[in-house]
């Protein structure tokens, strides 16, 4: 009786190997063909866009009487097709372009060194010199309102242009009643992306971008001012477009505890943890400052700080712009596109994109300081006295601004393009 059941068990064993076996081929199957038709699905459709442009090109050679220049059309179509896909950060960089960015993007640039804005008056000044630029070592200072160009007109447009294109300008600009003129030539020179000072004892540290070189020009920037006597700190992230994911998070792993701050989804919907390694923590209290530019890694800064408690947040409401992009070469020129990959999304307050960071204090500048933001200092701005009130426990009364006033924002430009994420 033993032995019979042996039998059947063993029996039973083996039938259940047997359609175990059989579902998982079946379900391999499946899962391989339905594999092979969505391949096979896109490969038609990637087949069926090539031969209308294909139809498109050959009308186009039969009976189009100009010349085509095919360097400009290989350009249009990449442009065209990143157009068309849907992703409003995609882009297509010339091979001059993409050294342009990737140099930015380290913390290195080659141009004049200045930044400009226009103001109410139509008036082009400079907001910023860069050290050891060719405009820094010329003289040129902020504030500097320049009154000619070339000899030429002051349109800012066409200065922002000009300024741009890094060709040797002479530039007149009138500094108090002294009108003075500089011959500039583009050099190449260190970005400054952190700026800092002590306010009584608050260090203030205004972090510009984020490019390579920031992470350690804002370390310097907490020790010095540490060491000065610094006992709590206002990080300045107003009109911070982002720059670099990796040199973000050198800087949050340097302010945060050891773990898991943010999570990085890619497209394909895979989830990988933005962690802090804990060697350095941050020790005082903040208050972080944003404005409707704060973008991209700017938001992920403030936006973790802020679930962490480590900052209180003043200011307006960041853009929302929370997708990382990567840059890939295409041709053998040199050429680049730029294409979202992934996006940030916060421990708790999920994706960046499309909803950005909301402060915890909403204070709101007119469009006069908005046109004047960066010459205010903390004696006439709103944003930045009430951080300094935040941090010494005192009640703020944002002032009371309408709609039209708070929208407005100064122009602005650089010598060469904002980076990507």
């Amino acid at each position: 009786m033993n032995v019979i059941n042996r039998k059947i068990s063993i029996g039973a064993a083996v039938a259940l190997i047997i359609v175990s076996i059989a579902l998982t081929v079946s379900v391999t199957m499946v899962v391989a063909m339905r594999q092979f038709n969505y391949k096979l699905r896109n490969v038609n459709q990637r087949q069926a866009m090539f031969d209308y442009i294909t139809e498109v090109d050959n009308a186009i050679r039969r009976n189009y009487v100009g010349e085509i220049s095919e360097e400009e059309l290989r350009t249009a179509l990449a442009k065209g097709y990143l157009n068309g896909i849907g992703d409003p950060y995609a882009e297509y960089l010339t091979a001059a372009e993409y050294r342009t960015e990737t140099e930015r993007l380290a913390g290195s640039c080659t141009g004049l060194g200045l930044e400009i804005a226009e103001q109410a008056d139509n008036s082009v000044i400079i907001t910023a010199v860069h050290k050891n630029s060719a405009a820094d070592k010329a003289g040129v200072q902020k504030g500097d309102v320049i009154t000619a160009l070339d000899g030429g007109e002051t349109d800012y447009a066409a200065v922002a242009r000009r300024l741009a294109s890094g060709e040797k300008t002479m530039i007149t600009v009138k500094r108090g009643e002294e009108s003075i003129a500089f011959e500039l030539s583009a050099s190449t020179y260190t970005a400054t992306t952190v700026e800092s000072r002590l306010i009584n004892t608050t260090g203030y540290i205004r972090i510009r971008s984020f490019y390579s070189n920031t992470p350690e020009q804002f370390k310097a920037a907490v020790t010095t001012l540490e060491e000065q006597g610094a006992q709590n700190f206002v990080f300045d992230l107003r009109n911070n477009e982002g720059g670099t994911l990796a040199a973000a998070t050198d800087i949050l792993s340097y302010l945060l505890p050891r773990g898991t701050y943010a999570r990085r989804v890619e497209t394909a919907g895979a989830v990988s943890d933005l962690t802090s390694d804990g060697t350095h923590e941050f020790a005082h209290s903040s208050v972080t400052l944003v404005n409707e530019t704060t973008a991209g890694e700017a938001e992920l800064f403030t936006g973790v700080l802020q679930e962490f408690k480590k900052t209180t947040v003043v200011g307006m409401s960041t853009r929302g712009r929370g997708k990382i992009q990567a840059f890939y070469n295409v041709t053998s020129d040199g050429s680049a596109i730029k294409v979202s990959i992934a996006s940030l999304s916060l421990l708790e307050g999920g994706e960046i994109e499309g909803k950005g960071i909301a402060p915890d204090q909403a204070v709101a500048l007119t469009a006069d300081q908005e046109s004047r933001f960066e010459f205010l200092t903390e004696e006439d701005d709103p944003q930045l006295k009430a951080a300094l009130s935040a941090l010494n426990n005192t009640i703020v009364t944002p002032p009371t601004t309408s709609t039209a006033e708070t929208t407005g924002s100064a122009a602005s430009t650089t010598t060469s393009a904002q980076p990507a994420s």
